[in-house]
């Protein structure tokens, strides 16, 4: 079996790499192996989950990986098409993380969300599909989002009216108005609540 909270962790930049496995053990897994463009192949005797690169593997491996696999598996995307992202979170790949937007807490929620908790704790192999930051409901990521539109999602999840977070901001209402008509357009929001929901799953605050 094995080890819990045992993670892979492949990924062509050895800088990156190296940044991933700091990030990972900081927060209380362990690191059980690393690779680049999956050589060698991970081993799922002693990882549950593999955090991977998904353009140096390619799309191809990937899409056998997703099928075959007994890990959990995050792919972390540079250039991969949004079709074939939601090809591969079809075949059972459980996330999809764009680099250009990646952030420890951003990573960290995505492993949580295998758990349905925010501890650090094992992820669990086949474990129901998060909702990814590349989705197959839109193809909307946080690199959609404005500095001011996640600042205005962060307070609206903090239970912000518009006037709190107008005075917060030092915007007007009418401002605040406009930035949260424009954040539930881009997360597909039918109500405030709808969309600091979908934020939420989604890693963004």
């Amino acid at each position: 079996m094995q080890p819990p909270g045992s993670v892979w962790v492949d990924d062509r930049n050895p800088i990156y790499r190296r940044g991933l496995v700091a990030c990972l053990r900081a927060e209380g897994y362990t690191v059980t192996g690393e690779s680049i463009g999956l050589r060698p192949p991970p081993d799922a005797s002693i990882a549950s989950l593999l955090i991977f690169d998904l353009d140096a593997a390619g799309f191809d491996r990937a899409g056998a990986l997703a099928r075959r696999c007994e890990m959990s598996l995050i792919g972390l995307v540079r250039e991969t098409p949004a079709d074939q992202i939601r090809e591969l979170l079809a075949a059972g790949m459980l996330a999809a993380l764009p680099l250009r937007s990646l952030t420890p807490s951003r990573l960290l929620a995505a492993i949580a969300g295998l758990n349905g908790d925010a501890g650090s704790q094992a992820p669990r192999p086949h474990a129901p599909a998060i909702a990814p930051a590349w989705s197959t409901a839109g193809d909307v990521d946080d690199g959609d989002l404005t500095g001011r539109e996640l600042d205005v999602l962060r307070l609206l999840a903090e239970g912000g009216s518009t006037r709190d977070i107008a005075q917060r901001m030092s915007y007007s209402e009418r401002t605040v108005k406009n930035i949260v008509r424009d954040v539930l357009g881009k997360l597909q929001g039918r109500t405030r609540a709808h969309a600091v929901a979908v934020a939420s799953r989604r890693g963004f605050i």
